[in-house]
C-alpha cells in the first residue's frame, strides 16, 4: 500500500489533542508519546512497528520501522523509518539518520525536529532536498515563531519530499495553541473553533 504522508500529516494534527500533553511536558514525554502515537497508527494499518530497529544489527538504532510481509526468515518489506528528535544539535544527525546509504531502503521516511528558527528550517531543507534519495519523506519541524518565551512550540512546518530524479517539495504548516495547559494543535483555518 502507497503510503499518503501528507494525510499521515493531517491525521497527526488532528489527532494531536489527544496525546494530551501539555506545557508542563517535559521533551522525552513528547518523544515518546509521538512514536507510540506512529507505532499504534502502524499497527492500525496492518503493518509490524518494532521501536529502536536497526535490521538485524545491520543498521544504526532507528526510532520506529514499519515492516511488512514478515515470515520465519525475517521481514521483506521496509515501509516506514520514523526518526523524532528534541535536540537542535541533532538536526543535522536526524537527517542523516533518514537518508543515510543502507543496505536495506525503506519506502518512506518521517523526521521529527525541534529547531530555533525559521531559518534553519530553510538551511535543513536545504540539505535535505541534496542527501534525498529516499522516494518518499516527510520532514516535520517544530519552531516558536512569535519569539515569545512560552513552553512550546506554536509553529509545525511539513515538508513533503519526492524523489524522481530530482526532488520535488510541497509545505503544510500547522499551528500549536494551549487550552488551560493541554495542546491542540491545527491548520489556520481551524483556530476559531479551537479557541472555542
Amino acid at each position: 500500500m502507497k503510503l499518503n504522508l501528507m494525510k499521515l500529516f493531517d491525521g497527526y494534527v488532528r489527532n494531536y489533542h489527544t496525546f494530551n500533553l501539555t506545557i508542563h511536558h517535559g521533551k522525552h514525554s513528547f518523544t515518546m508519546t509521538e512514536i507510540e502515537y506512529f507505532s499504534k497508527l502502524g499497527s492500525m494499518l496492518g503493518y509490524s512497528p518494532f521501536t529502536e530497529d536497526t535490521c538485524n544489527g545491520i543498521n544504526r538504532a532507528m526510532d520506529l520501522t514499519w515492516w511488512d510481509n514478515g515470515d520465519e526468515t525475517g521481514w521483506t518489506d521496509f515501509i516506514l523509518h520514523l526518526e523524532r528528535e528534541n535536540y537542535f544539535g541533532k538536526d543535522e544527525e536526524t537527517l542523516d539518520k533518514l537518508f543515510c546509504d543502507r543496505e536495506v531502503i525503506p519506502e518512506h521516511v518521517i523526521g521529527i525536529m525541534n529547531v530555533r528558527s525559521t531559518d534553519r528550517i530553510q538551511e535543513l531543507l536545504i540539505q535535505a532536498t541534496e542527501l534525498c534519495k529516499i522516494k518518499d519523506a516527510l520532514l516535520i519541524f517544530k519552531t516558536n515563531s512569535t519569539g515569545k518565551n512560552q513552553l512550546y512550540f506554536d509553529e509545525v512546518h511539513a515538508y513533503h519530499l519526492q524523489y524522481n530524479k530530482k526532488v520535488k517539495v510541497k509545505k503544510k504548516v500547522a499551528y500549536v495553541s494551549d487550552i488551560a495547559g493541554t495542546l491542540f494543535m491545527h491548520y489556520e483555518n481551524e483556530k476559531k473553533a479551537i479557541s472555542r
